[in-house]
Order: structure tokens, then C-alpha cells, then sequence
């Protein structure tokens, strides 16, 4: 009996010697309560923000598969304020708000009254009525990297960061004003630039040439690459885009052959490209003069049924032909006949085999035009023709004329496409892309 309690006292010895020793070790591994250890990563972070005397330039994407991001410019100073301008949209001007650093699941940067920020949230933003962007206020510190600091949006971890990288500026307030005002005028320059053709297109040339049309969202900032294969499936690539002042960023990064495209420039000496290279490999975004997939086949004669198409108002609607619709109407306005206005300007296209033409309707009646074409199902591209006027003045074909020069003017003629339908009714779009000069195109829809 003696030796079994002498045994059992040996073994709880070991024991408590045991946990003594780890007891130590947690003492030795945690000097500070947890309390303590949370208030000093609060502290390493809001050191890490405001020791940035001229700030970070922010880059975010809310939710990379759905959206696109935006830089934002922002100054952390010690009373808790933030000043902060972005590039989300045309009020760039700096505003001052506060934030708090603070400790939930992890620390975490909080942005606790409004400011830039808060626009990626708005519900009531043209395009994503009831969403937004989608974005949030809250951030998760993710680490620091040579001075670069990553952030997790709560709202969406796995698809939404926020990057900051210290700016360098000397003056931080009209430095990042100039810069976000920069990036913004290359994000409108992409969809409203002098460059900008119909047909925008994503290109890596690698172990062969893949060339995919971009299908750009320019209220979504998405992008959504499809290509044809050889067999005749479609791929495609999805990600967002994020404009910079001298390019633009798109998340997620896309990995071609063994390389990774993240991080674009802009090249405007080859036009209007942006220009990211990889691993020997090069990509491209941009603009082309040439549809990179089959387009809709439709052309006007492939139609059975009657169709009407109003011309005055896809001059009126179209730039930059709206332009030339102004300075149409005053030429009008200005000619032989005082107080003449032309009405309407309409495209009929009687059935298959009949003969299309041009009826111009004004305050002094209806003017005939006859209009031949000849179209390419398989392009998709429309020639006009003009083969003469009836039941028309001799002084209408002289103030027709630039209408007529913009209508037939081209050898190469028009690419025609099926843009859906006309508002909230049932009628069909389509677009008119002049091949020649693909920057021009003109919207129209059916009565």
C-alpha cells in the first residue's frame, strides 16, 4: 500500500511540475494580458497610419467579381480625423472625417463618419440602384509589407481589399487632388476618348495570339474577356478595373500561360492601348477598328417584316453625330426656304425585295429619297448607296447632301449590331459602327 501512494505521489509531482513549466513558458511567450497585447497592435497600427506625414494612396476593390475599384488619397492625423479625396467621381475636392482603429476578429481600421468612402456604398448610385458598389466602412488589417498596408473588406473578405501605399508627396492636399483628377479623366478618356472604337479588345501574345473582345461595363467597371476557340466554344476571363494615373489595375490578377497580368500602362504611342508585360509575354487593352468576335448577323435586308427606323433621333442621341444633327438643323433652318424644319428623317425598309428609302419629313411636307444598299451576312456590314431622289425640290438635294455624305459616305460601309431593346418598351436598338472610322457610330432603334 505504501508503494502504490508513494507511485501515485511521484506521478502528481511529474505532473504539476509539468504544467508548471508550461505555465512559465506562457509567461515568458505573454508577458501582457490580452487586453494589453490588443491595445498594442491598435497602437502599432495607428502609429503605422499616422506616421505618413503627406498619407497613403488607397487602392479598392470592393468586390473584385463584380466590380471595379478605385484610388483613393487619405491623411491619418492624431486627434482621429482623416482627410481623404478619391477618384469615385467628379467631387474631388478633400474632406475631413473620423476614423477609429480598433480590435474585433482582428484589428481593424474603421471609418466612423461619412466621407469618399462611404460612395461605394450608396444605394442610390445610377446603374446599382438598392446596391452600390457593394463596399463597406470597416477593414481588417491584413500586415504590413515594406510599408505597403493590406486590409480585408469585412463585407466581402474574399473578393473585396484595400491597399495602402505611402504617396511620397511633399504636399499632400493638392497632390492627390491633381492625381485622383488624373485617374478620373482616364477612366471617362476609356469609354469617351477620341481613340475609343466600338470594338474594345483584350490581347496576350504568347504561345499563339489570343485576341478576346473586353465587354467592358463602364458603370460596373467589369470586364468580361470572351474568346472563340478553335473548335467553336467560347472562354472567358472576368475581372474589374481600377484606373490609375498613368494606366490601369485589374483585380483579380489575370495568369496566362505561366504569367501574370496585373499592373497596365498606357501606350499611347500605338494609339490607345494599356500594356502589361509578364514572363516574356505581353497583354493588351484597348481599342480596335475590327470586331475580334462574329458580330450580329442582322442587316436590314435579312428582314421579312416592314421595319422603320427614325434617323433624326439617332443623330440627335449619337456622338459625335448629335453634332452634326445641330449643325444640320441650323444649315436647315438657315436655307432657301425661311422657317423650314425638318421633322423627321426616317430609314423605311419595305419586305425582303423591296426598295428601302429615305422619307424626309418637314413643316412643308414629305420628301422623298431613294436608298440602296447592298449588306454582308456574314460581317455583318451594311453598304449604302445612293441611287437618286424623288418627288423632291432641286434645293433639297444641295441641304441633304451632308446627310447623304454620312449616310453613303463610306467605301468600306457599316458594321451592324443588335443592341437590345429601346429604353423600357419592346422596341429593338440597333448601332451602325462606320468601318472606316470605327470611333463613329450611331444608335438607333425601331418603331
Amino acid at each position: 500500500m505504501k508503494k502504490i501512494f508513494k507511485n501515485y505521489w511521484l506521478i502528481c509531482l511529474v505532473f504539476f511540475s509539468i504544467v508548471s513549466c508550461n505555465n512559465d513558458d506562457e509567461g515568458e511567450l505573454f508577458s501582457e494580458s490580452p487586453a494589453e497585447r490588443i491595445a498594442g497592435q491598435n497602437s502599432e497600427l495607428l502609429n503605422l497610419l499616422t506616421s505618413e506625414q503627406n498619407g497613403y494612396k488607397g487602392t479598392y476593390f470592393t468586390k473584385n467579381d463584380e466590380f471595379g475599384g478605385f484610388t483613393f488619397y487619405m491623411k491619418f492625423n492624431a486627434d482621429g480625423s482623416v482627410d481623404m479625396t478619391s477618384d469615385f467621381d467628379s467631387d474631388t475636392a478633400i474632406e475631413s472625417s473620423s476614423y477609429d482603429v480598433r480590435y474585433g476578429t482582428t484589428n481593424e481600421l474603421v471609418f466612423t463618419t461619412r466621407n469618399h468612402i462611404q460612395k461605394v456604398s450608396n444605394p442610390e448610385l445610377e446603374g446599382a440602384i438598392g446596391t452600390g458598389f457593394k463596399g463597406t466602412s470597416v477593414f481588417q488589417y491584413f500586415g504590413n509589407e515594406d510599408g505597403v498596408l493590406s486590409f480585408r473588406d469585412v463585407r466581402n473578405r474574399d473578393t473585396g481589399y484595400l491597399v495602402f501605399t505611402p504617396t511620397g508627396f511633399s504636399d499632400f492636399e493638392p497632390e492627390s487632388t491633381a492625381s485622383v483628377e488624373k485617374s478620373l479623366a482616364s477612366r471617362e478618356a476609356f469609354v469617351n476618348g477620341n481613340a475609343v472604337t466600338s470594338f474594345p479588345f483584350m490581347s496576350i501574345d504568347g504561345t499563339t495570339l489570343k485576341e478576346y473582345a473586353l465587354n467592358y461595363d463602364s458603370v460596373t467597371l467589369f470586364a468580361n474577356p470572351t474568346i472563340i476557340n478553335e473548335d467553336g466554344s467560347i472562354s472567358d476571363e472576368n475581372f474589374g478595373i481600377a484606373f490609375t494615373e498613368e494606366g490601369l489595375i485589374i483585380s483579380p490578377a489575370l495568369e496566362v500561360d505561366g504569367a501574370v497580368f496585373e499592373t497596365f500602362v498606357l501606350d499611347e504611342t500605338s494609339g490607345f492601348e494599356y500594356v502589361s508585360t509578364s514572363n516574356g509575354i505581353t497583354a493588351k487593352i484597348g481599342y480596335g477598328n475590327e470586331p475580334v468576335t462574329p458580330l450580329d448577323s442582322y442587316a436590314f435586308g435579312i428582314r421579312d417584316e416592314a421595319g422603320v427606323f427614325n434617323l433624326a433621333e439617332m443623330f440627335k442621341h449619337s456622338s459625335p453625330f448629335n453634332t452634326f444633327y445641330e449643325n444640320f438643323s441650323n444649315d436647315i433652318a438657315n436655307s432657301a426656304l425661311p422657317g423650314l424644319e425638318i421633322t423627321n428623317i426616317i430609314l423605311w425598309e419595305l419586305n425582303t425585295g423591296g426598295i428601302p428609302y429615305i422619307d424626309v419629313r418637314t413643316n412643308y411636307g414629305n420628301v422623298f429619297y431613294d436608298l440602296s444598299f447592298t449588306y454582308d451576312e456574314s460581317t455583318g456590314i451594311v453598304k449604302f448607296a445612293f441611287t437618286g431622289d424623288t418627288n423632291a425640290p432641286d434645293f433639297f438635294t444641295a441641304i441633304l447632301q451632308p446627310l447623304l455624305d454620312v449616310m453613303v459616305g463610306s467605301e468600306k460601309g457599316y458594321y451592324t449590331v443588335n443592341s437590345g431593346t429601346y429604353q423600357n418598351f419592346s422596341n429593338r436598338t440597333f448601332g451602325l459602327i462606320n468601318a472606316d472610322n470605327p470611333a463613329y457610330k450611331i444608335d438607333y432603334w425601331t418603331f
